[in-house]
C-alpha cells in the first residue's frame, strides 16, 4: 500500500519561498534548477522565486560551483565514471563550464577509482570467458566509464 505524500502548502511570498528553499539547502547542495523544479508547483508568482533565488545566489547560499563539486566528489566515491557523473550534471541543470571545471575525463584518478569498483564487485578481473568479460565490461560501462579507461584498468590489474 502506497503512502501519499502530505500536499504541500502553496508558498506565497518571497519570505516564504526563501524559507522553502532554505529548508531544502540544509539538507544538501542543490542546483538551482533542481530548487527551481522542487518549488515551481508551490509558488503563486514565478518571479517570485527567480526573486528568492537571486538573492540566495547573492547571498552565497545557493551555489552551483558548490553544489558541482559536491557532485562529483560524491559520484565518484560511489564508484561511478565521468560519463554518467556528466550526463547527470547536465540533466540537473549545471553549466557546461562549470562540468568541465570540476570533471576532468582525462585525470589518471578515474583509472584507480575504476580499478576500486572492478576489484569491489569482481574481487579481480580473472579471464573467465568471452561472454562473462564481455557483461562485466556492459556493467562498468554503465557506470559511466569509457571504454579505455576499462582497458586500462583490466591490463593494469590483469597485467
Amino acid at each position: 500500500m502506497k503512502r501519499s505524500q502530505p500536499k504541500q502548502p502553496k508558498l506565497e511570498g518571497s519570505i516564504d519561498i526563501r524559507r522553502a528553499a532554505m529548508d531544502l539547502l540544509a539538507r544538501r547542495e542543490h542546483s538551482r534548477k533542481e530548487l527551481v523544479d522542487k518549488l515551481c508547483g508551490r509558488v503563486e508568482n514565478p518571479s517570485d522565486l527567480d526573486d528568492a533565488l537571486d538573492r540566495l545566489i547573492e547571498e552565497n547560499l545557493l551555489s552551483d560551483q558548490r553544489y558541482c563539486e559536491a557532485f562529483v566528489l560524491s559520484r565518484k566515491n560511489k564508484g561511478y565514471g565521468p560519463v554518467r557523473i556528466k550526463h547527470e550534471l547536465r540533466e540537473r541543470g549545471v553549466d557546461q563550464t562549470l562540468i568541465d571545471t570540476y570533471l576532468d575525463e582525462s585525470s589518471e584518478a578515474w583509472i584507480t577509482s575504476l580499478q576500486k569498483v572492478i576489484i569491489k564487485k569482481y574481487g579481480d578481473f580473472p579471464d573467465d570467458g568471452y561472454q562473462q568479460q564481455v557483461k562485466k565490461k556492459r556493467f562498468l560501462l554503465q557506470r559511466g566509464f569509457t571504454f579505455e579507461q576499462i582497458q586500462s584498468a583490466i591490463n593494469s590489474l590483469t597485467g
